[in-house]
């Protein structure tokens, strides 16, 4: 049985999925969309449910999903290098996050992180996300936005030396070249036996960060690498692919006593 409510409307996201390569995050809307398989309109897609199908104009089927939390974070339109989903799903899972929770995010690039972060604090929480770069803050906007969750996220056009606004927050997540200069300004707003995280792609980074953290009065730290392998799977010859996502971060875990 097919309800109102499952029925695909104008403004929805919708994942269109041709095969692996073919495959884009889209809001519905009265426009069409080209692909070197045909045209789609996609107002077309309005009263069709998740799981249907759409013909191009060269009868080329493509197939109606549900966008996932994966597709929304790896879609973003990138002005920077993005958070992979092998490391949010540590990061969020790691976190002190929960409906309702106040994050401060420092570093919000091109949004990936921004949204899997607004998707966890809804309903009731809200990202306050800080972007010294005007370009990159704007392009971080338009993508939540696209993916329906600005509502959970407060922009800041600002650089942090010393402190945040925010105070009593719940987790910080700090993404820039040198976390270690914020470490004392996290701790200044962060809740007591709560979590920090920060990412950094070198050792000599990792090292700084962790030392200061010690000095700062941080513990259960924690320092990691994720490393992601897919499968390619074929009758009679099902092997590892030979290109994987490897070094993308070392991230770093740790919580605040008195």
């Amino acid at each position: 049985m097919v309800y109102l409510f499952d029925m695909i409307k104008i403004g929805d996201l919708v994942l269109l999925y041709k095969d692996e390569k073919r495959n884009y995050l889209l809001k519905v809307e009265s426009k069409k969309f080209h692909t070197d398989k045909g045209i789609i309109e996609l107002e077309k897609l309005v009263g069709k449910t998740y799981g249907d199908s759409v013909e191009t104009n060269l009868r080329e089927r493509f197939f109606v999903l549900k966008p996932t939390l994966y597709e929304l974070t790896m879609k973003v339109k990138r002005k920077t290098q993005i958070i992979y989903p092998k490391d949010l799903g540590i990061i969020l899972t790691k976190a002190t996050l929960f409906p309702g929770a106040k994050v401060i995010e420092v570093g919000t690039g091109s949004g990936s992180l921004t949204t899997a972060l607004a998707n966890f604090v809804r309903p009731n929480g809200k990202v306050y996300s800080y972007e010294k770069n005007k370009e990159f803050l704007d392009n971080a906007k338009a993508n939540l936005e696209k993916n329906g969750l600005s509502s959970w996220v407060e922009f800041k056009h600002r650089e942090v030396i010393d402190e945040f606004e925010e105070k009593n927050v719940d987790f910080i997540m700090i993404d820039i070249g040198s976390p270690w200069e914020l470490i004392g300004a996290a701790y200044k707003s962060l809740k007591s036996g709560h979590r920090l995280a920060t990412i950094c792609p070198t050792f000599e980074q990792v090292t700084q960060t962790v030392f200061t953290l010690e000095e700062k009065g941080f513990v259960h730290i924690e320092t990691m690498e994720v490393l992601l392998r897919r499968i390619l799977v074929r009758r009679g010859k099902t092997r590892p692919e030979q290109k994987i996502p490897s070094h993308t971060g070392f991230l770093i875990f740790a919580s605040k006593i008195h």
